[in-house]
């Protein structure tokens, strides 16, 4: 869903002094500001942002987006304009998102604190960018006058806008004091390429000039390149791997530069011996799924390689290699122990498989996730996996890797070797724990559901009744939650299809009614996983059943003796006597209730109900109850 965060930013002052407002002190508007909500139903609120830092303590002014444009005002306090005191007002702000940039305008009133009095405007609406930006405002030609500045923004639907650290000080008459650069620190090594620096605000500043070079002094890679009023640069193209960078930042205003300000030197991390193919570090194969031995990597210093193949997903431009000899025809490739390492929090990392040489591969698969089984190996080639984060520079992952090889299929795989079931009279007493881990998909259509695969085969004989519930449940630990069932008559290669269910049965596994059914005819039964990912694959709980077998005329024993007819029943089932009862309701086999009938009549309308076993029970007047087996045909 898109997201707009409109944010109105009032400015503080105290009459003839300087101040700063954070918003630090609490998540109430601050004494003697003003808001004015004009627009959509989202107002201005005072708190910690959605994402990321406030640029300076822990709260943000902010304001969340509406569907209706917003015409909203956040109002300073009345600043009392002195010369060389409080001439001056400057504040920070941010949009949340890149996709949706927030727009905002900045007025002055000279008069009061209504919309109407703000007809003075310090900047056009301009959208604010994702970066921390300050922006400041000379108010000397007000000297001697009170006013009020707000931040006024009129946009539609966007996501969020944030301001923070307003500050009423006096127009500059000497050039800013040096600035402090935080990271990379001074004589700081293994540090990352992607050439991010970040330093602390000076108020006097109103921009940075940036120095960067390989000698002290030096300009060779960023020559006295103006940054703008922001605390963050990035470095046109990464750095060099393994190589000692000195940097400067200069602070300035509109009387000059800071002078004197001290050079920082710092070295980028060495390239990863991988970090191209043929360096590729050779993985041990496990002998089962458990990853008993892996081996540690880092995306951190890596850079993008020359055999990079399509269709990847994902910017590969810190990918690292691997190689591993396959033993079977199918591997899990798996990646654990995911550790961000780059100076952006990095969340999601990529591999994919080829064969071949280096210099002339071809792509196997790829993978979006951290755990992937590949098939269609050969035992004895060597493979090749390509690990990269998906995003761009900064984003940077340690992590293990292990190849693991699962069992083989289950005996079951196939429709010409399934399970044999023992009806039961209920699910307990027919459940087996069975699993589809190494099973195939073979090709027989999931007539309910498509998204299915990794299927296995199990047979029951239909009982004397003609009637038969076959139901899935979970296995305790088990990955595996959402199954499909199909059922067919006929043989194997000339299948007919009985019967298919997809979510009927506890959570997302399946419950299947069967009615009308041949007596000593063997059905086949094909369970399926839902889902694309293997991850699910694992253990889970099948029954056949046949209830009816419990006696379909079965009544608990109470001193109301009501009977219930026809039982079976198509439509209507009827009560003998239905004067003393109170409420009736229906519960299928599971335990599940189905219907809840207040004051009802002695004709039960239960044609909407599925095929099967269901316990009608009957609260009497008095408090007690009785409960009568019935079958719907």
């Amino acid at each position: 869903m898109r997201k707009l965060l409109f944010f109105i930013l009032g400015l503080p002052a105290l009459s003839f002094g300087q101040w700063t407002e954070n918003f630090d002190a609490g998540t109430t508007m601050p004494a003697g500001w003003a808001v004015i909500n004009n627009g959509g139903a989202n107002g201005w609120v005072f708190g910690t942002p959605g994402t990321g830092t406030a640029q300076s303590g822990t709260n943000v002014a902010s304001l969340t987006y509406n569907a209706t444009a917003h015409d909203d005002y956040l109002i300073t306090k009345a600043i009392t304009v002195t010369a060389g005191v409080s001439d001056r007002i400057s504040f920070y702000v941010k949009s949340r998102s890149a996709s949706f940039l927030e727009n905002y305008e900045v007025l002055l009133s000279t008069t009061d604190q209504t919309a109407g009095a703000f007809t003075t405007v310090l900047q056009a609406s301009q959208d604010a960018p994702t970066a921390w930006t300050q922006n400041t405002f000379d108010l000397s030609a007000y000297v001697g006058q009170t006013v009020y500045v707000a931040i006024h923004a009129t946009d539609t639907d966007q996501w969020q806008l944030y301001a923070d650290t307003f500050v009423v000080d006096s127009v500059p008459t000497t050039p800013p004091s040096c600035t402090t650069i935080t990271s990379p620190t001074n004589g700081a090594t293994g540090v990352n390429p992607d050439g991010i620096l970040n330093w602390t605000m000076i108020p006097a500043a109103t921009g940075y000039k940036v120095r960067v070079g390989t000698t002290p002094g030096g300009t060779d890679i960023v020559n006295n390149t103006d940054a703008g009023n922001v605390l963050t640069y990035n470095i046109t193209g990464n750095l060099n791997t393994n190589t000692l960078y000195y940097a400067t930042i200069i602070p300035y205003n509109g009387i000059g530069d800071a002078t004197g300000c001290s050079e920082i030197s710092f070295t980028t991390v060495a390239a990863p011996a991988n970090d191209d193919c043929a360096g590729a570090v050779s993985l041990t194969v496990n002998s089962d799924l458990a990853c008993g031995t892996v081996t540690a990597g880092n995306t951190l210093g890596a850079s993008a390689s020359a055999d990079v193949l399509a269709p990847c997903t994902g910017t590969a431009d810190d990918d690292v290699w691997y190689s591993f000899t396959a033993t079977g025809t199918t591997h899990q490739i798996s990646l654990t122990n995911l550790v961000s390492t780059g100076t952006t929090t990095a969340s999601s990392i990529y591999f994919q498989v080829l064969s071949g040489a280096c210099g002339a591969l071809t792509n196997v698969n790829c993978s979006t996730t951290a755990t992937k089984t590949i098939t269609g190996l050969t035992a004895g080639q060597t493979y090749y996996v390509r690990v990269y984060t998906s995003s761009g520079a900064g984003y940077n992952m340690s992590f293990n890797i292990c190849v693991g090889t699962p069992p083989p299929p289950p005996a079951n795989d196939n429709c010409a070797s399934p399970i044999a079931l023992t009806v039961g009279t209920d699910f307990a007493s027919g459940a087996i724990t069975t699993t589809n881990v190494s099973a195939t998909s073979d090709g027989t259509p999931e007539s309910c559901q498509t998204s299915s695969n990794n299927n296995v085969w199990y047979s029951v004989v239909v009982p004397s009744s003609g009637m038969l519930t076959i139901e899935t449940k979970a296995a305790t630990g088990s990955a595996y939650t959402d199954s499909v069932i199909n059922v067919f008559s006929g043989s194997c290669g000339a299948l007919t299809g009985v019967g298919c269910d997809d979510d009927n049965g506890d959570g997302n596994f399946s419950l299947l009614s069967l009615t009308g059914q041949t007596p000593g005819t063997v059905l086949l039964i094909s369970v399926w996983r839902w889902s694309n990912a293997s991850v699910f694959d694992g253990e889970f709980q099948l029954s056949a059943y046949d209830s009816s077998t419990l006696a379909t005329t079965e009544v608990s024993k109470t001193k109301n003796s009501i009977q219930a007819f026809p039982n079976p029943f198509s439509e209507v089932l009827n009560i003998s006597d239905i004067s003393n009862v109170k409420s009736i309701s229906v519960m299928d086999v599971a335990g599940r209730l189905v219907k809840t009938i207040e004051k009802p009549s002695s004709t039960l309308h239960l044609g909407e109900l599925r095929s099967g076993m269901y316990m009608v029970t009957l609260t009497m007047k008095d408090g007690t109850m009785q409960t009568i087996k019935t079958i719907k045909k």
